[in-house]
């Protein structure tokens, strides 16, 4: 009698599962332009903005050629890594990731010492959510001097 109730009650959670409009909802996916870039805006812009003249006159390039201040540049990725600077769907496989959970001690970690404080675990674990998900740009296709 036991064995039909709990399948029966298994496949109506499964079923709740499946069809539930709250499992996979968009109120789990990450939001570029409300997440993630103030993230990019706080620890990686400083070094990682489009090419520009700043309040002295000095010309200012990207670090490693990377920039961050639009998607495409995100996309495209730097010198180094290239393609692989950001793989989405791929969070492993993407150096944005990456060299953000390497050791604070690491010469490559990002941020470097001393530029900006380091990623929060929920800063890193966001930023990987957002990159398997797809690192999907929404709208948001650069930042907008202020």
């Amino acid at each position: 009698m036991k064995k039909p109730f709990m399948l029966t009650m298994a496949a109506a959670s499964l079923g709740g599962l499946l069809f539930s409009p709250t499992s996979a909802s968009a109120e789990d996916k990450v939001d570029f332009a409300k997440q993630i870039l103030p993230i990019f805006e706080t620890k990686c812009m400083k070094c990682h903005e489009t090419e520009h003249t700043d309040a002295t006159g000095k010309l200012k390039k990207p670090k490693s050629g990377f920039v961050m201040d639009t998607a495409e540049g995100l996309k495209k990725g730097g010198k180094e890594h290239k393609e692989k600077t950001l793989v989405a769907g791929k969070a492993a496989d993407s150096a944005l990731y990456t060299m953000t959970t390497l050791a604070i001690t690491d010469e490559m970690v990002m941020p470097p010492d001393g530029k900006a404080d380091p990623l929060t675990d929920a800063e890193k674990e966001l930023l990987k959510k957002w990159i398997d998900q797809g690192a999907d740009f929404g709208t948001w296709t650069k930042l907008e001097k202020k």
